[in-house]
């Protein structure tokens, strides 16, 4: 290939474009491939320490600091709404094997039905 054709395959390749990532200190990337590795290398897990967040495949492509604290609030929530409610949950069994809630029960013990 001549020099002016090698030219060309990098800039169609992608190597002219250039990727910020806001996590990473506004740190520019140059093409696709750098950019994608950089999700995976100490100063983006570094950043994302610092944020308070884990650098897990949840956050791939994800650059900017608002967008991140946005999805872990999100998945935070989700966890808790999966989360054991003892207060709701829990689940008594009186004498004559009936199953009764946590406050049901606690009512009929109160009132000396139990």
């Amino acid at each position: 290939k001549q020099w002016y054709q090698r030219r060309v395959a990098i800039t169609a390749g992608g190597l002219n474009l250039y990727f910020n990532c806001e996590i990473c200190g506004n740190f520019k990337y140059r093409g696709p491939k750098a950019f994608q590795r950089h999700f995976a290398e100490w100063r983006h897990a570094h950043g994302m320490r610092c944020l308070g967040i884990p650098n897990t495949a949840h956050f791939a492509n994800v650059t900017l600091i608002e967008d991140a604290r946005a999805l872990w609030e999100k998945i935070k929530a989700e966890k808790n709404k999966d989360k054991f409610q003892k207060e709701t949950e829990e689940e008594f069994e009186d004498s004559h094997g009936n199953v009764v809630s946590r406050k049901v029960y606690n009512d009929l013990k109160r009132q000396g039905l139990l």
